[in-house]
C-alpha cells in the first residue's frame, strides 16, 4: 500500500514535515507501508494562465508544459494521499495554492476516488478557518477526506513543536487510525457534502451543451443517468441520500 504526501511547505524539515512524519511512523505500526514525499517547491508547477483551455478542450491541451501530469499520475497510483501546508495568513502556502489552481479542471471532472488527510500547522492559530478552504478542493476532486486537522507550533521549524508532545501524539494517533481503517476498505465512504456536491454538479452539467468537454466526460462515466447518486456505488442509507438532495438544492439557490 502506497501513501503520497504532497508537501506545500517551502521548508523540507519544518513543523509540517515533522507532523507528517509522525503520521507515517504511526501508520507503519499497523503494517508495512510505502510513503512518498513530494515537495511542491522541487517541482516545475507553473502559474495558471486562466485561459480556460483545460475546461473547454481538456487538460491535455493546456499550453503550460510542466510537472502537472507527473503529479496527477502520482495521485492516481497512490492508495491514499496526505495534503499538507503551513498556515500562511489564514490560507495555504503559495506553492499549495498554485498546485490547487493547476488542477482546477478536476473540479469539473473528478477522478481521485480514494481516501485523504488534510493537515496544516500554524504558529499561533487560525487553522479552522484555513482548513475549511484547504479541504474543499480534494473533496470536490473526488477524495474522501477522512480528517482535516491542524497543529499549533511556535513558528520555528528548527525547534520542537510548541504543542505538548502528548497532545500532538493523540491527534496523530486518531488521524492515522482513521486513515488506515479507511484505506483498508474497498471503497471510500461518501460524505454528505461530497454527495450533495455531486448532485448539484450533475444538475448543472445537464444544462450545458452536450458538445462540451465536461458534458461528455460525465456522460461517458454514466453520472448523468437518472438514478445515479454518486460517482461510484457506496453504502449510503436513504436518510443520507435525502439530506444530500436537500443540500444540493440549497447549493443551487446560493450558487455555492
Amino acid at each position: 500500500m502506497k501513501i503520497l504526501a504532497i508537501m506545500g511547505s517551502p521548508r523540507k524539515k519544518g513543523n509540517t514535515y515533522k507532523v507528517t512524519r509522525k503520521i507515517e511512523e504511526r501508520m507503519k505500526q499497523f503494517r508495512d507501508l510505502e510513503f512518498e514525499y513530494v515537495f511542491l517547491n522541487d517541482l516545475n508547477i507553473k502559474s495558471c494562465l486562466g485561459c480556460g483551455v483545460c475546461f473547454d478542450k481538456g487538460e491535455k491541451l493546456c499550453p503550460l508544459k510542466d510537472d502537472r501530469e507527473i503529479l496527477e499520475e502520482k495521485m492516481q497510483k497512490a492508495d491514499g494521499v496526505i495534503f499538507t501546508s503551513p498556515n500562511y495568513v489564514f490560507n495555504v502556502s503559495g506553492f499549495m495554492k498554485n498546485f490547487i489552481d493547476r488542477f482546477a479542471y478536476v473540479c469539473h471532472r473528478p477522478r481521485f476516488f480514494k481516501n485523504a488527510i488534510v493537515l496544516t500547522t500554524s504558529g499561533v492559530g487560525g487553522s479552522k478557518l484555513m482548513l475549511m478552504n484547504f479541504s474543499t478542493a480534494p473533496k470536490i476532486w473526488g477524495f474522501n477526506v477522512i480528517q482535516s486537522f491542524g497543529v499549533v507550533t511556535n513558528g520555528d521549524p528548527n525547534s520542537d513543536l510548541s504543542t505538548p508532545e502528548k497532545k500532538v501524539n493523540k491527534i496523530v494517533r486518531g488521524a492515522a487510525k482513521k486513515f488506515y481503517d479507511a484505506l483498508s476498505n474497498e471503497n471510500p465512504k461518501t460524505s454528505l457534502f461530497s454527495m450533495a456536491t455531486f448532485l448539484f454538479t450533475k444538475q448543472e452539467f445537464k444544462k450545458i451543451s452536450p458538445e462540451s468537454y465536461d458534458y461528455q466526460y460525465w456522460k461517458d462515466h454514466g453520472w448523468l443517468e437518472k438514478n445515479v447518486d454518486y460517482y461510484y456505488d457506496s453504502e449510503t442509507n436513504f436518510v443520507k441520500k435525502a439530506l444530500a438532495r436537500i443540500l444540493s438544492k440549497f447549493m443551487g439557490i446560493i450558487q455555492i
